[in-house]
C-alpha cells in the first residue's frame, strides 16, 4: 500500500536529524541538480533539514517587486511578502512560528488538500488554521480561505462528504461541488493570443519568468466563469472584506506584467477576499481573467503550483508544503491525458523543491508532502474531473494517515529536531 509521498532534496538528508526514518537505497549522496538534468524527480524522503547557504535579494526598479536569487543563479521577478516588522502576523501568541502552503491542483487537488489536512491535525494535534501564514494558490487559495475563515480540516472534510455542518463558517451552506466550477471540461476559449502585452515581457525577460507564465500568457482566453468560487466566499465572509486572519496570503498573476502577486500582504494591490481567491484560480485557457482595479489578474499557478518561496525572511520556525500537484513517485497511466499530466507533475515537483531549498537556506525547517501512486490512480489524468473527487477524498485521508503516523513537531528552534516522515513505498 503506497501511502502519500514525503518529497524532500537528496543533498539535504546530509544535514537532517535522520532519526529512525529509512531513506531509499538509492537515494545517498545523490545532488539535486543531477536528477534534474537527467529529467527525473529526486527520491528522498521529507523532513527537516536546514541548509548552510543564506538566500539573498535584489532589489529591481519597480514599486513592490523584488528579484529573488534562486540557487541555480535564475531570477524571478515578484512581489515576496512584506517581512513582519516585529513579532508574530498571526496564529499563536508563543511556541514555534509555523507556516501553512497549500498548492494548486484543482478540483481533485482541493479534495486531496483537504484529506492531507485532517490527517496532519489528527497525527500532531496541531490545527493547520493557526498558522502564521497562510499561502494559498489556486485551489489551495480556497482551501486557505475557508482555514482562515474558522472552517476546522474536519468541518471542511464532512462538507466535501455532504454531511450537513452545524458549527463554524459552512453552517448552513450547501455548495454543487459537481457544478461550482462549470465542469470536467472547459469551454471553447476566446481566439488568439491571451495577453500579447505579458507575453512581450517574458521575451523581454526569458530568464525572469518561469516556463509556466509563458505558456499562460500564450494561452487564449478563457471563457469560464469563475464567479460561483467567488459567490461561496462571500457567503462565507458574511460581508466582511477579508478574513480575519491576518496571514493569508493568496497568489495570483498580474495578467499585463506577468508580475507575482499575493493578496493580503501590505505590498499587494487591493482587493477583497472573494476578489483573490477568483483571481488565483482562474486558469489560463479555461477561465476568464479576473479583473481586480484597473488591473487583471488569473492563476497563481502560472508562476509556481506552490509559491513556498514567498514565505522567505518571516522568520518562521517550519513550513508544511502541501501539494496535491507535486510527487515523488508516479503511477502508470494508461492514458495520453494522464501521461501528459505526470510530465508536467515532474515539473512543478522540482520547482517546488528548489523553492524549499531557498526557504531551507533561511534556518526554517521544511516539510512537503504530495501525492503517491495510489492517490495518482484515483486522479486520473484530468484534475477537474468532478465524478473522482469522493475516491480522491477517501484515498487520501487513508494514505496520508498512514504516511503521517511517525510525524512529531518540533518544540521550536531550539528544541530537537522532528522525526523525519517517509513515505510507505520509501520506507521498504
Amino acid at each position: 500500500m503506497d501511502a502519500v509521498d514525503a518529497v524532500e532534496p537528496v543533498e539535504a538528508v546530509e544535514d537532517a536529524e535522520r532519526g529512525g526514518a529509512a531513506l531509499p537505497a538509492d537515494g545517498a549522496g545523490r545532488e539535486e541538480g543531477a536528477a534534474e538534468s537527467a529529467g527525473a524527480v529526486p527520491d528522498s524522503v521529507a523532513l527537516t533539514a536546514t541548509a548552510t547557504a543564506e538566500a539573498a535579494h535584489e532589489r529591481v526598479p519597480r514599486r513592490g517587486a523584488v528579484r529573488a536569487v534562486t540557487p541555480s543563479g535564475a531570477t524571478a521577478t515578484s512581489r515576496l511578502l512584506t517581512p513582519p516588522p516585529g513579532g508574530r502576523v498571526g496564529g499563536p501568541a508563543s511556541g514555534p512560528r509555523r507556516g501553512l502552503v497549500l498548492g494548486g491542483g484543482g478540483m481533485l487537488g482541493a479534495a486531496w488538500t483537504i484529506a492531507a489536512l485532517c490527517a496532519l491535525e489528527e497525527a500532531t494535534g496541531w490545527n493547520p488554521g493557526t498558522a502564521e501564514l497562510i499561502v494559498g494558490t489556486s485551489a489551495g487559495a480556497v482551501v486557505g480561505t475557508l482555514l482562515a475563515t474558522g472552517a476546522s480540516p474536519a468541518q471542511l472534510l464532512d462538507h466535501q462528504r455532504g454531511v450537513p455542518v452545524s458549527t463554524g463558517p459552512l453552517d448552513g451552506i450547501r455548495l454543487d461541488y459537481d457544478t461550482v466550477a462549470g465542469g470536467a471540461l472547459p469551454p471553447r476559449p476566446r481566439p488568439g493570443i491571451g495577453s500579447p502585452a505579458m507575453l512581450r515581457e517574458t521575451f523581454r525577460h526569458p530568464r525572469t519568468y518561469p516556463f509556466p507564465a509563458v505558456v499562460s500568457a500564450f494561452l487564449p482566453q478563457g471563457r469560464g466563469s469563475i464567479g460561483p468560487i467567488g459567490l461561496l466566499m462571500e457567503t462565507l465572509l458574511s460581508g466582511e472584506y477579508w478574513p480575519r486572519h491576518p496571514g493569508l496570503r493568496l497568489v495570483a498573476l498580474d495578467y499585463e506584467t506577468g508580475l507575482r502577486v499575493a493578496f493580503g500582504d501590505p505590498q499587494a494591490p487591493p482587493a477583497s477576499a472573494a476578489e483573490a481567491v477568483m483571481a488565483s484560480c482562474a486558469i489560463p485557457g479555461w477561465f476568464a481573467p479576473v479583473e481586480i482595479g484597473e488591473s487583471r489578474f488569473m492563476d497563481g499557478g502560472s508562476w509556481s503550483s506552490t509559491n513556498a518561496d514567498l514565505l522567505v525572511g518571516q522568520g518562521l520556525d517550519e513550513v508544511f508544503v502541501l501539494a496535491p500537484g507535486a510527487s515523488k513517485r508516479m503511477d502508470r497511466p494508461r492514458t495520453v491525458l494522464g501521461h501528459l499530466e505526470r510530465r508536467f507533475r515532474r515539473t512543478v515537483t522540482r520547482q517546488m523543491l528548489r523553492e524549499a531549498k531557498v526557504l531551507r537556506a533561511t534556518g526554517t525547517r521544511v516539510r512537503m508532502l504530495g501525492p503517491g501512486p495510489e492517490d495518482l490512480e484515483a486522479m486520473g489524468g484530468n484534475m477537474m474531473d468532478h465524478t473522482r473527487r469522493l475516491t480522491v477524498l477517501e484515498t487520501a485521508l487513508r494514505t496520508s494517515r498512514e504516511a503521517l503516523a511517525p510525524l512529531r513537531l518540533a518544540p521550536g528552534p531550539a528544541g530537537p529536531a522532528a522525526a523525519d516522515v517517509s513515505s510507505a513505498a520509501g520506507a521498504r
